[in-house]
């Protein structure tokens, strides 16, 4: 099993913006019906904190978050002016 964890900070702005985008995502995710990938995002008590963790059952799997869903330029762009921290992704085997 992999687990990947994304934690981050928003600009307080921002934050409900980002939770629609993580509920557009979590719906193509079920969409999929993958029984390889499980992926859970949470919010913390500060409204502005976010934790994505990842489980996937192998390689492939990872694989499919980070082809399907890697955002666009402008996405890249508009979050990087309204992230305050970003905290390097941990994985674990």
């Amino acid at each position: 099993m992999i687990i990947t964890t994304n934690r981050y900070v928003v600009q307080a702005a921002y934050a409900a913006q980002n939770q629609e985008h993580i509920r557009r995502v979590m719906e193509e995710l079920r969409a999929l019906h993958r029984t390889d990938l499980k992926y859970s995002a949470f919010v913390e008590d500060d409204g502005k904190t976010f934790i994505h963790l990842r489980f996937c059952a192998n390689e492939e799997a990872s694989k499919v978050c980070l082809t399907r869903w890697n955002p666009s330029r402008r996405f890249k762009q508009r979050f990087s002016q309204v992230i305050l921290k970003y905290y390097p992704p941990q994985r674990s085997i």
